[in-house]
């Protein structure tokens, strides 16, 4: 199954150990890696790990887009590089080697994508035709004319069904278009839900969202906390993950959303339990490394949800 993940907002990524973090000082790293981040080819890395035939499409020029390139192909993973004014993001992780401190994280600021360039970039996706399109994270120079664009792409390639991952502005245009799948945190989905506090239970609140959206199924993540699932025509329900030791949760979401789509076959016309299950034991497998999609598989009945 071909699943194309659309990334906005491309990040060139160093991370930099060291013994110490001080500023105003020079310092040398003891150790030094690189790697791509953007949530749409964290989705696309976690669907390479399960087997999964993947395209990854981002914005990205210059000598950085030559190394992005690269790191992608050392991962078998497909791409295409549509034109971005600027080159692309970069960023650096600073770590303490041998402490428990926070790691430092600088990141440059979002270059926003051209109009012509995304539609371009929805014209290549049309032309593949996949199974699935997955656009994820932020979307710098978001304008509303975007989704004509994508409803083209939808009209063109009907096979094509569309999830979400994104927030803000974004997330309220894309949402009137008729996607699958909508996966925010439980703030974002607040956000969406005037009547729903801090306090609310969120879950009770989630039909209003298949009212307003066309939409066929919610999914409202919050970290270690529970999972709130509402299918078109079912009874909303909860996930609560499976009690792990937590190293990092970078990616977790993301590693839910591929391992969902991963799973997900498209007969059923709601998504089924089994597939969000896998999703949530993807996901909490994953917080239980310190990397991004190097979690063992067959993924350990331990790391199961508790349907509530």
């Amino acid at each position: 199954m071909n699943i194309c993940t659309l990334t906005g907002n491309l990040l060139a990524e160093w991370t930099f150990s060291m013994p110490e973090w001080r500023s105003g000082t020079t310092q040398r790293a003891r150790e030094m890696s690189f790697q791509l981040g953007g949530k749409g080819i964290n989705v696309s890395r976690v669907l390479a790990h399960l087997g999964e035939e993947t395209h990854a499409v981002a914005f990205a020029s210059g000598p950085l887009a030559d190394l992005a390139a690269g790191w992608l192909r050392e991962r078998g993973i497909e791409h295409r590089f549509f034109a971005l004014a600027g080159g692309l993001r970069p960023g650096v992780v600073v770590r303490e080697t041998g402490t428990d401190a926070p790691e430092t994280t600088f990141l440059g600021q979002d270059l926003p994508v051209a109009d012509d360039d995304w539609a371009e970039a929805c014209a290549h996706i049309a032309s593949m035709q996949p199974a699935w399109l997955a656009i994820c994270g932020s979307l710098p120079g978001w304008q509303p004319d975007w989704l004509e664009p994508l409803r083209a792409l939808l009209a063109e390639s009907p096979r094509t069904r569309l999830a979400l991952d994104t927030y803000g502005p974004p997330l309220d245009d894309l949402a009137r278009l008729p996607a699958e799948i909508v996966k925010i945190n439980a703030e974002e989905g607040r956000r969406l839900l005037p009547d729903c506090t801090a306090k609310s239970d969120v879950r009770g609140h989630l039909p209003s969202l298949l009212r307003k959206y066309p939409v066929r199924n919610w999914i409202l993540t919050d970290g270690p906390g529970p999972i709130h699932i509402a299918a078109d025509g079912e009874s909303p329900f909860s996930l609560h993950p499976a009690s792990i030791r937590e190293i990092s949760p970078t990616g977790s979401g993301d590693t839910f959303l591929a391992a969902l789509l991963s799973r997900w076959t498209g007969a059923e016309a709601t998504p089924p339990r089994e597939a969000l299950a896998y999703a949530c034991a993807c996901a909490s497998a994953n917080a239980a490394r310190p990397g991004i999609a190097d979690f063992p598989l067959p993924v350990a009945e331990s790391h199961y949800p508790v349907e509530a």
